[in-house]
């Protein structure tokens, strides 16, 4: 693939823009993302020149003649299909095992760089540790104790770049970081470590941190536990929709190429002699077997990555030792951000606003389960959190049974010897035997460094042609314009500025395939639940454009409304008409989600004293 630069004018600045000779594009101000800026991209809108500017609205049909009950057939429901059936009739420069941030990064790259990419994940994709994080883009504060400069510095400067490119997904916080007499780290120690972030951090920081006395900390935060208070620490990091942002990085792979599936599961690894050649795969929708054939296999499934190694040698020696981490989500409970030392153990532990309701508490970390695949909070460590913020904050009382919602996962961290709180976020890629890659450990901040990396090293390994990388610089969610508004005038009228606002901010041009869905029936503004501001639009949305497959995909990582005061219970009779009516899932396959989704539920605040409720 090659590009051609264009030369345009915004604001009396002349940029370049990168376009796609194998899929000419032409300015527009529609949808898509292009590069401007030698270091920089905003996104402008693409459209392709051949299609009619009337109904170029990101592929949709938006003339009078587009009715409502057209609207049922999902576009991206059928996208899905279309993407399965092209896994296994056309031949790939790489396949991509693992449908987290990682591989979403990577097939990200490599569709930008002009690579003929396939992407499959076992289960939705986020579904395994990228969307069971603390939910924050940082450099690691705790790593400099450890003197791993480097991944810090590092860290902090994908910080920057995620930021400039996932501004509706990536935002600043604040947090304090509280000190108290016989603290394993002294306020001196606090003070000398925010000295050095700030440095690494160089032009990067959003802006010096601070060092607060006893009371002005407590003027801040009148909750805090006054006894042996000795001071806080305050800098800014930032928090992000971890779930989302993968998804937005799958989507944009997508739009440039890449045939990515979720729900597609890897049976086989295939040798053609000595060589990896593909893979043979199971479409978990269908139960259909086929094989995708790609010149490279990557392995990006995180802590599931020693299995795929196997594929593909099964003496490969074992290269991780995966640490469970689990969350709490409980109502509100401080106005800021909080970093919190714990005395017993010398871990940190996040106390993070969630919302407007809600707070995030995490992370516990620990060597013992018994399965990747069925990881939940367990009441010891439900306990330990809870003891640890009742501590910091003994006006809040809390107890199991003040425990909204639970999520754990596990961390890919490279085998180490020692605690798990000294092993290494640094990532580690290896090419066995039989030419397969695999991209190990690593944090969520920087994968996209490691998306790059990997795919330097395949190229210049199999000697294929590519274009530079771009993933810093072209935006994952395309900002909109106020003169596209205009085709939407009466739908805008009807709907409550807030909710107009939040759409666009939340998913970029996506806001006008909602408008679409509003146009056509009004009612879909109506909020699933009085608890909720998700409206109906938006689950429309979610399960025809964003490759949503079941309800727990669009209640878990599509929204947040599993890890909420309601979880989903107050509007089920409201799921099931729109499953019905837009997904056309028959009343046994809604049961059968329903169940399931009940089923994690359930296990999820088993440690609650009274039952959960469910339907």
């Amino acid at each position: 693939m090659t590009y051609k630069h264009i030369a345009i004018r915004r604001g009396g600045v002349t940029r370049q823009m990168a376009a796609c000779r194998r899929n000419p594009l032409v300015l527009d101000l529609w949808a898509g993302p292009i590069c401007v800026g030698p270091r920089r991209c905003s996104s402008l809108a693409y459209s392709s020149a051949s299609t009619p500017r009337s109904s170029r609205l990101a592929g949709l049909a938006v003339g009078p003649s587009a009715a409502a009950g057209e609207l049922g057939t999902g576009s991206r429901m059928a996208l899905r299909t279309e993407l399965i059936a092209r896994l296994g009739s056309q031949p790939f420069d790489l396949l991509i095992i693992g449908g987290g941030i990682v591989g979403a990064g990577l097939a990200r790259d490599a569709a930008m760089r002009g690579l003929r990419v396939a992407l499959v994940e076992q289960g939705d994709f986020a579904s395994g540790t990228s969307s069971k994080t603390s939910k924050l883009i940082h450099g690691g504060l705790r790593y400099l104790e450890q003197g791993q400069l480097r991944l810090v510095y590092e860290s902090l400067h994908e910080r920057e770049v995620l930021r400039a490119i996932a501004p509706q997904l990536v935002w600043p916080t604040s947090l304090m970081l509280p000190v108290y007499r016989g603290d394993p780290r002294p306020r001196w120690k606090i003070a000398a470590g925010l000295t050095l972030y700030d440095w690494l951090a160089a032009h990067h920081a959003f802006k010096r941190h601070r060092m607060f006395s006893a009371q002005a900390a407590l003027r801040l935060e009148p909750r805090l536990n006054r006894a042996g208070l000795a001071g806080a620490g305050c800098y800014t990091d930032c928090q992000m929709d971890d779930a989302r942002l993968c998804l937005a990085t799958i989507l944009q792979a997508v739009q440039f190429g890449a045939v990515c599936g979720n729900y597609v599961r890897v049976l086989a690894l295939e040798k053609t002699g000595d060589r990896l050649s593909g893979a043979v795969v199971e479409d978990r929708r269908s139960q259909r077997q086929f094989p995708v054939r790609a010149s490279v296999i990557v392995n990006a499934t995180g802590p599931w990555s020693d299995a795929i190694r196997r594929l593909s040698d099964t003496h490969a020696d074992t290269r991780l030792a995966p640490t469970k981490g689990t969350h709490l989500v409980v109502p509100r409970l401080t106005h800021h951000a909080f970093f919190l030392q714990l005395q017993r153990d010398r871990r940190m532990v996040f106390v993070l606003p969630w919302g407007q309701d809600y707070t995030l508490i995490g992370t516990t970390e620990s060597a013992a389960f018994d399965s990747l695949d069925d990881l939940h909070a367990e009441s010891d460590e439900v306990e330990y959190l809870l003891a640890e913020v009742n501590r910091a904050f003994p006006e809040a009382g809390l107890g199991a049974a003040d425990v909204v919602a639970t999520f754990a996962g596990a961390r890919p961290l490279l085998a180490f010897a020692g605690a798990s709180t000294s092993a290494s976020r640094e990532h580690q890629i290896e090419i066995d035997r039989h030419g397969l890659v695999s991209i190990m450990g690593g944090k969520y901040t920087t994968y996209r460094i490691m998306a790059k990396q990997t795919l330097d090293l395949i190229l210049k390994r199999w000697s294929m042609t590519a274009e530079p990388c771009l993933t810093d610089q072209v935006t994952l969610l395309e900002p909109t314009h106020a003169v596209i508004l205009d085709r939407w005038q009466d739908v805008v009228r009807r709907i409550p500025p807030e909710f107009l606002a939040r759409l666009l901010a939340q998913y970029g041009t996506g806001a006008f395939r909602i408008l679409q869905l509003l146009e056509f029936e009004p009612g879909l503004a109506q909020p699933l639940c009085q608890h909720h501001e998700v409206t109906q639009a938006e689950f429309v949305y979610s399960l025809q454009e964003e490759l949503a497959c079941t309800l727990s995909d669009i209640l878990m990582r599509r929204t947040t409304i599993a890890f909420s005061s309601c979880q989903g219970l107050d509007m089920v009779s409201t799921l099931e008409d729109l499953l019905r009516r837009y997904g056309h899932f028959s009343q046994e396959t809604i049961d059968d989600q329903l169940g399931e989704y009940r089923a994690w539920l359930a296990k999820s605040l088993s440690f609650r004293p009274e039952p959960v409720r469910v339907w």
